[in-house]
């Protein structure tokens, strides 16, 4: 009996503990919860905020174009104020930065085809031309080819239709139309990541037919045009063309190309990619937009993508 008090004292002091540790692990489980929400509500608020600021820089983007074919309707080159990167702004709680690119300085991969969706052979040797130049398998266009085409006979010598996907891991076919983004050449045989890295600057997807602008092109993209023009010879002709135009298109290539192939360059754009980046605080966010513009000067996204090109 004379132990029955020390047993109590000890049995309080152990509640007493055990009710301290229950309330702090509600109370830091509280805490870690008010902290979730509240990051929570500020990533919200910031993907909100910089969205809006996005748009506003698409609609800047939309503007310089507007502005740069009613005062410049015959042209566009590198020279031009479109083509001037955007230093990082101050915004309210970041900075916002952006870029223009002339998609039509590129290849069009959906040139490969006609609008009915046979092959069109031109394209085809230049398309191989352009992975020759850049150190890759020529071989790939069949697979690419066969990706738009609307049959399911497989390109000699080198396509791939359905019965090549069949077997991945999932199965899928190819689509048999025109690519929406480049990043569907990431799912073609024959191009592998490194590959599509090498490549993705030099190609674009396009409507079918869209023409070649050579003021803005690179030099492995204007090599590709012909047999009769070599990277060096190519190069050449980016250092004289620099940062303006070409003054006589028909001049300048007449002599370089077949009639067929000159039909396909032009010296004007109709589509641009803008690279728009925003960072707020701890938070970064890009849009990728690809801009239309029509003959009166305005223009309006066709595609956008947050994050990913």
């Amino acid at each position: 009996m004379r132990h029955f008090p020390e047993r109590q004292r000890g049995v309080a002091v152990l509640t007493a503990m055990l009710v301290v540790t229950l309330g702090t692990m509600i109370a830091v489980n509280m805490m870690w919860n008010a902290s979730l929400a509240q990051r929570r509500a500020e990533a919200g608020l910031a993907a909100d905020q910089g969205l809006a600021y996005l748009q506003g820089a698409e609609a800047w983007a939309g503007d310089i174009l507007r502005q740069d074919k009613v005062e410049f309707p015959q042209s566009d080159h590198l020279g031009e104020i479109w083509a001037m990167e955007l230093p990082p702004l101050p915004v309210d709680g970041g900075a916002i930065s952006g870029r223009l690119e002339d998609l039509q300085g590129r290849f069009n991969l959906n040139n490969l085809v006609t609008p009915q969706g046979d092959v069109d052979p031109v394209s085809l040797a230049q398309f191989e031309r352009l992975l020759a130049t850049l150190g890759l398998d020529p071989a790939a266009a069949g697979a690419v080819v066969d990706w738009l085409d609307a049959d399911v006979e497989t390109h000699f010598p080198n396509g791939a239709e359905d019965g090549t996907y069949a077997g991945a891991n999932p199965p899928y076919r190819t689509p048999n139309w025109p690519i929406t983004s480049t990043s569907e050449l990431n799912a073609i045989t024959g191009i592998e990541a490194e590959g599509y890295r090498t490549l993705l600057p030099y190609v674009t997807a396009l409507p079918s037919g869209t023409p070649l602008n050579v003021n803005t092109a690179s030099a492995p993209v204007l090599a590709s045009l012909s047999d009769n023009i070599d990277l060096a010879q190519a190069a050449s002709l980016v250092e004289q063309r620099g940062s303006a135009e070409f003054v006589d298109i028909e001049a300048t290539f007449g002599d370089l190309l077949d009639s067929d192939a000159r039909g396909r360059i032009d010296g004007t754009s109709d589509y641009f990619l803008l690279t728009a980046t925003v960072a707020l605080g701890t938070h970064q966010f890009t849009l990728y937009s690809v801009l239309q513009r029509h003959q009166s000067g305005l223009a309006g996204a066709v595609f956008r993508s947050l994050g990913v090109q």
